[in-house]
């Protein structure tokens, strides 16, 4: 069922199709490296998996600030 008839939740952030429109984008970069000479199928497999992942959770941003917390700890903690 499609709620939205303009299609613009393609570039909703949280939205399935947002998350298929970055992993398509991820694929594209992923082909462009594999036909210079670079890496292999994993890295396409890394990059559909990253757009989707930055496409599709809402919650992204506090995700990546205490991943980043994690490995690099504020000074004085």
């Amino acid at each position: 069922m499609m709620d939205n008839q303009n299609g613009s939740d393609w570039f909703k952030i949280g939205t399935t199709r947002c998350g298929l429109l970055l992993g398509a984008c991820g694929a594209v970069i992923a082909f462009m490296l594999i036909f210079l000479g670079v890496w292999k199928t994993l890295l396409v497999a890394a990059f559909i998996a990253v757009g989707y992942w930055l496409g599709a959770y809402e919650s992204k941003t506090s995700r990546i600030k205490r991943a980043i917390n994690r490995l690099f700890p504020p000074k004085g903690e």
